[in-house]
């Protein structure tokens, strides 16, 4: 020790850096090189799986876009009426045909670059679509299952160009049994293009294998398609996802795969063992030189690295502290998370309480009341984001009135919605009441009026159910409607919200807008002198459904 204390700091650190790394570096630079073949091959394989786990995510994601996009089209008035045509009425076939080419043909093509070919029929023998059947040379009906409303048929070559075939069936809406199916087309060389550039090259492949019948569906070697897996890759391949080295052939193979959930196909890239260790001397010769290189600069570099160790460690106090900070404000959120659950009880209890008294003292009026209102708050205090049927939100709206008919003695309401109804519509909690609020404000008390008749009536029309808010009082002008409807109709709702100054309206709107989709939320059907009518439209399912309703 007494040989280090004539040195300086930076010349004992220098002297432990030169006898402690140089030494070790020539050893692990032995054990490198014996070691590096296995490293690479790790690393293909995480490589490998990452791509390959891109790429299924890429399909599902693409397939659940497109089952998502389809989903409509199949009660599309359009394509119900072209199941049903019989093939002899040639000339009004032919115009349908026209018709569905122009308006839906479009819609289905449209923001869908991979989009290879459309194909419809139904089971009467009416076709539609352009040349992929030909093209295919089988027959595509054969590969449709009439039980599926969505499935991926299968991959085929259209013109050299591989593309997958996903079926949409076709259920008749009066009679709901299987009438036909459209078939899409869509290019897989464009799927399975990513976007970092990665491609199979001569001798690095990729392939999905149907999994059920043990074939290449798609190989990026044309020769393979249809062929058989090797049985030792089946017998490898008993996972989900994982990897093996097919040692069978004289080229040794890395195989990595995984099977996707959503179709149910396994994906797998093939990479040859020598196409990884070819450059290793290369490698090991680049790794001396640089390793040259840092010994030399290390000195140099010293005083630059204990500047940052001294930043990282400034860095690492701050974050502490925030990391501290956060743990405050955790447990302060914690907190009035709790007192918002203990002040619903209050309340519940305080009601419950007064609602005692009123019975005692026998004011039935009151006792109503705080029944109607306690049921109200708990009804308002679920969670918002679960739908609820019909007939508990009209249950709700009810109370609501007749909490406010004590408060406005002309106010009168009628609800007007079938008993079956009720439970085949369902919607989110607190729909109606911001409706009834906007009536009793904007059509009756803005004008000097005291609220008078509110009628709620609905009607089940197909898949769409129409529950309309009838008023009596004063309405608004043709311009300010127009602004309204125009807003509803839009389609980005972000932007359109920012015009519409009655929240609570908008809040409604938008709730049913992002939750089912267009046609679904609010539509002014008229409004003048005579009262306004607005019309909510909520999904609709019939009552054998209602179990597979999400």
């Amino acid at each position: 020790m007494n040989w280090f204390r004539p040195l300086s700091i930076k010349k004992k650190l220098t002297l432990f850096f030169l006898v402690f790394f140089c030494i070790p570096f020539l050893i692990i630079g032995v054990i490198w090189y014996n070691k590096t073949t296995q490293t690479i091959e790790n690393s293909a394989v995480y490589y490998n799986a990452q791509w390959i786990r891109q790429l299924n995510k890429r399909l599902d994601e693409y397939f659940a876009r497109i089952k998502l996009d389809t989903q409509t089209l199949p009660g599309d008035p359009r394509i119900q009426q072209f199941v049903k045509y019989d093939p002899s009425d040639a000339y009004s076939l032919y115009l349908l045909k026209s018709e569905i080419s122009q308006e839906i043909y479009p819609k289905i093509a449209y923001g869908n670059n991979e989009f290879a070919g459309f194909y419809m029929y139904s089971v009467k023998g009416a076709v539609l679509g352009d040349q992929i059947a030909n093209r295919l040379g089988v027959d595509i009906r054969d590969s449709v299952e009439p039980d599926e409303s969505f499935k991926v048929i299968g991959i085929q070559k259209v013109g050299g160009v591989p593309v997958v075939m996903v079926q949409r069936s076709i259920f008749d809406n009066i009679t709901f049994g299987f009438a036909g199916a459209m078939i899409y087309a869509f290019s897989l060389d464009r799927l399975l293009d990513m976007d970092d550039g990665r491609k199979p090259g001569e001798d690095d492949h990729i392939a999905i294998i149907d999994t059920a019948n043990h074939q290449f569906l798609y190989h990026s070697d044309f020769a393979k398609w249809g062929e058989e897996v090797p049985g030792i890759w089946r017998e490898q391949m008993q996972e989900t996802s994982g990897y093996f080295i097919d040692r069978t052939a004289e080229e040794h193979k890395i195989i990595v795969y995984e099977t996707s959930k959503a179709t149910g196909m396994t994906l797998l890239s093939e990479v040859p063992m020598n196409q990884l260790v070819g450059t290793l001397p290369n490698l090991r010769m680049i790794t001396a030189i640089v390793g040259l290189i840092i010994l030399a600069l290390a000195f140099i570099t010293f005083n630059k690295i204990l500047l940052e160790v001294k930043r990282l460690v400034e860095v690492i106090h701050l974050s502490r502290i925030e990391h501290k900070d956060m743990e405050l404000k955790q447990r302060e959120a914690r907190l009035q998370a709790l007192q918002s659950q203990i002040n619903p009880h209050f309340l519940y209890n305080s009601l419950e309480i007064i609602n005692s008294y009123a019975i005692e003292a026998k004011v039935r009026p009151i006792s109503q009341m705080t029944v109607m209102l306690a049921g109200m708050f708990r009804y308002s205090a679920s969670d918002p984001r679960h739908p609820v049927p019909l007939r508990e939100e009209i249950h709700h709206i009810r109370n609501y009135l007749r909490i406010q008919q004590e408060r406005y003695e002309q106010l009168r309401f009628d609800i007007a919605v079938e008993e079956k109804d009720l439970d085949q519509v369902q919607l989110f909690r607190m729909i109606l009441q911001p409706i009834i609020e906007n009536v009793i404000i904007h059509a009756y008390e803005n004008h000097g009026l005291h609220p008078g008749e509110v009628l709620i009536a609905g009607q089940a029309e197909d898949s769409c159910f129409k529950l309309q808010v009838i008023d009596k009082g004063r309405g608004m002008d043709p311009g300010t409607m127009a602004k309204f409807n125009k807003a509803f109709a839009s389609e980005d709702v972000e932007s359109a919200g920012k015009t519409i100054r009655q929240i609570g309206l908008w809040n409604v709107h938008s709730r049913l807008r992002l939750a089912f989709g267009p046609p679904y939320g609010l539509h002014i059907l008229h409004s003048g002198e005579e009262g306004t009518c607005f019309e909510v439209r909520l999904p609709y399912r019939p009552a054998d459904e209602i179990n597979t309703w999400s």
